[in-house]
């Protein structure tokens, strides 16, 4: 684990003044930062923001995606939990809290603090929800500090080894250098399954890099809840590489039986020659300097495909704020998370911010980071930020999970994948009309 992260300022922060001396409070704060790494740079976050608020106590746990996606709104629902938490911002969690009162907007805090200055309109919207249902317009319920991509790290050693120099430039060479690495006995990815979503973050960033950055509207439609079908060319090719991945030796043995963290730990240690997951990983790749990161590589003819992400889980203010002193307070802790000393620190430990540096030639920028940021900039520079499937429908994630799982084992065909994901689609379009 990188133990170096950037000093924040030692003076009391300024906009700590407002809060401070307002008397003990104590703010119960959940997130998903439960990574070595990430721990590390978010309890450092929290004792700097006690530190400028005297009285101020932070009662963090940090706890998993999926346990979030578990505990968060059945825990809310009871009258318990966070004041302040992580959110996912698809319909399943964000859109599902909102319909039932459980989070409140922060657009008053928008106003405040300028995040509208700092992240664009298109970012905000993916935390926006109407009273209607509808994704991406009406009020915002959250912000993020840091921006995410699913993409392709490699192992340069381990392609090397297999007689591969470069790292692929198109989709095909893709193929062709799992094909090669497999013929020297090596595991081509790393994966597991056991626990976590890569299989899931595979299926998507493949088929998302089919799809050219100018022809992204039937996605956007989907993912916004405005109509659309998920039985297209690329959805199929998709799932139908994936399998072939999985059942063609591809993957490294009894990748059925350890977790996504366990994947990438095995990854860090030099096994395999490719990973396709996220940026979250990148504090904990960073110490093998045979690893880089990449977009995954589209098929030759597309333009600009698109990647996987956006941002990560939100900041939200939960309906157990019940009083504007508390409201105020969770709003000032947003805006310290999307501040540049946050900002910062995030980018020292090797995570990707949401938010441009104000003095990035003060930063120690690790290299993985520093490759990361450039693909970060072409793909926002070519409008060809993608979606996580899950968020289109609040039973998504489920649908998409376990049918995965019977595709990997040969138990589904990719039509019958393709058929299971678009019927969930359809049953949510249907409902919402109903609504």
């Amino acid at each position: 684990m990188r133990s170096f992260v950037v000093p924040l300022a030692g003076a009391a922060l300024a906009w700590g003044a407002s809060i401070a001396g307002a008397g003990a409070q104590s703010l119960t704060v959940w997130d998903d930062y439960t990574l070595p790494s990430q721990t590390t740079v978010i309890q450092a976050l929290d004792q700097k923001f006690e530190a400028a608020h005297p009285g101020v106590k932070i009662n963090r746990t940090g706890r998993t995606f999926d346990d979030l996606a578990m505990t968060l709104k059945l825990t809310l629902s009871s009258g318990d939990g966070p004041v302040l938490t992580k959110a996912n911002q698809g319909a399943q969690e964000m859109g599902a809290m909102v319909k039932q009162k459980l989070l409140l907007p922060v657009d008053e805090y928008i106003t405040k603090y300028g995040w509208d200055k700092k992240q664009s309109d298109g970012v905000l919207a993916r935390d926006r929800w109407s009273d209607k249902g509808e994704f991406g317009v009406g009020p915002t319920y959250g912000i993020s500090g840091l921006g995410e991509m699913v993409g392709l790290y490699y192992n340069a050693k381990n392609l090397k080894d297999a007689g591969i120099d470069t790292p692929p430039a198109t989709f095909e060479d893709l193929v062709k250098d799992v094909d090669a690495v497999k013929a020297k006995g090596a595991p081509a990815f790393m994966m597991g399954t056991v626990k976590g979503h890569m299989a899931l973050h595979m299926f998507a960033a493949v088929s998302q890099a089919m799809i050219a950055a100018g022809d992204r509207k039937p996605l956007d439609d989907i993912i916004y809840g405005r109509g659309g079908s998920w039985n297209t060319p690329y959805n199929l090719a998709a799932v139908k590489q994936v399998q072939d991945w999985a059942t063609g030796g591809a993957f490294n043995d009894g990748y059925q039986g350890i977790s996504d963290d366990d994947a990438a730990q095995l990854y860090a240690g030099g096994q395999g020659a490719f990973l396709l997951t996220g940026t979250w990983r990148l504090g904990d790749l960073q110490q093998n300097p045979d690893i880089h990161f990449m977009a995954v590589p589209p098929p030759s003819g597309v333009k600009n495909g698109l990647v996987v992400g956006g941002i990560d889980l939100a900041w939200a203010i939960t309906a157990l704020a019940k009083d504007k002193a508390t409201q105020d307070l969770a709003g000032e802790y947003m805006n310290y998370m999307v501040s540049d000393e946050a900002a910062s620190a995030w980018a020292g430990a090797g995570y990707l911010p949401a938010v441009a540096l104000e003095h990035p030639d003060q930063v120690k920028v690790p290299p993985l980071l520093g490759e990361t940021l450039k693909v970060w900039d072409g793909v926002n520079a070519a409008n060809a930020l993608g979606h996580y499937p899950d968020w289109a429908s609040p039973t998504m994630l489920k649908t998409l999970s376990d049918n995965l799982a019977r595709v990997l084992a040969k138990d589904m065909t990719p039509a019958d994948f393709i058929s299971a994901v678009d019927k969930d689609y359809q049953d949510y379009m249907a409902s919402l009309k109903k609504g």
